[in-house]
């Protein structure tokens, strides 16, 4: 009988997981796939063991008379083959290698998978998902998928170990760095115009057009993220030329914004300066009036008629 703790908690929503708690408490790489899982991408947007290999996690050990009826019962199946059907959530999928990789990702990840079965490399069946997003610095594969960054694109040579240039000439790889450095300032672009117009809406302004960018930014940047994984120059310049447009279309937006800012920004100081004239000369004319007028007023004499009493 294997042991079992006790109900999950905020702090563990995996404690009552068939399969963390049978591998976690296993001796060499079957106990390391849930050390380097629960430092995953993955784990921390809840996304357990059978949400990719299939299984059933909700079995309970203490429901069965030996462990291996368990183990059964939470794999339920073991034929990777399975993966290149269509198949229900539960069948267990243990292992897959070559084009089965992006089906077995593109489960959750769908726009990617097209874009990447559809590219050199998917046609080829490699390299595949793992070997960019799940490889260890020592080539071995690994449950600690990180989260997704340019970093991953990697153009160093094969004399630096750079894992592109195994297969890719140096002109190659010249291009990818072209890639990633397009695809880095339109990351920027991408942020530089939402933070633009967030500014124009505080303004009064708004746009449909140029609010599916600025307020969508983060699925534009899994957009961009997508094209990439076609590898096709003409997808991706065509992608980064909508974005450049916009952006532009923004940065026009803005500095009309700002001049029409600028002007009634001066106009206000023109009209107040006005008023502060008009109001010094009349506070002078008020003196002049109180000091000279008023003044010499009351120093005439008037002449009254002879015998006439005071």
């Amino acid at each position: 009988m294997l042991p079992w703790p006790v109900a999950a908690s905020a702090d563990d929503p995996f404690a009552n997981n068939a399969c963390v708690r049978c591998h976690e408490n296993q001796a060499g790489q079957l106990g390391q796939i849930v050390r380097e899982w629960k430092n995953s991408v993955h784990f921390a947007n809840g996304v357990g063991c059978d949400g990719c290999h299939g299984g059933d996690a909700t079995v309970r050990a203490e429901n069965f008379p030996r462990p291996d009826d368990f183990k059964d019962a939470s794999h339920l199946s073991r034929d990777p083959r399975l993966l290149t059907a269509f198949r229900s959530s539960d069948q267990f999928v243990s292992k897959v290698r070559g084009r089965e990789v992006s089906y077995f990702c593109g489960k959750c990840h769908t726009m990617v998978k097209e874009k990447h079965l559809g590219s050199p490399h998917g046609d080829n069946g490699d390299p595949t998902c793992l070997y960019c997003h799940a490889r260890r610095p020592d080539g071995y594969s690994t449950h600690e998928i990180l989260t997704a960054t340019l970093d991953i694109i990697d153009t160093r040579g094969q004399a630096e170990g750079g894992r592109c240039s195994p297969c890719h000439q140096a002109p190659t790889m010249q291009a990818v760095g072209q890639i990633k450095e397009t695809l880095a300032r339109t990351a920027t672009t991408i942020d530089k115009v939402s933070t633009q117009y967030e500014q124009l809406v505080h303004r009064g302004y708004r746009s449909i057009q140029l609010a599916e960018l600025a307020e969508h930014g983060r699925e534009v940047h899994s957009r961009l993220r997508r094209v990439f994984h076609s590898f096709n120059m003409r997808e991706i310049n065509d992608f980064v030329g909508e974005i450049t447009a916009l952006a532009e279309r923004t940065q026009r937006t803005q500095d009309l914004l700002d001049q029409v800012v600028r002007q009634r920004r001066m106009q206000t100081i023109v009209g107040l300066g006005v008023c502060a004239f008009l109001l010094c000369f009349a506070a002078l004319l008020l003196y002049y009036k109180r000091r000279f007028c008023l003044h010499d007023a009351s120093d005439i004499v008037y002449d009254t008629p002879a015998g006439s009493q005071h």
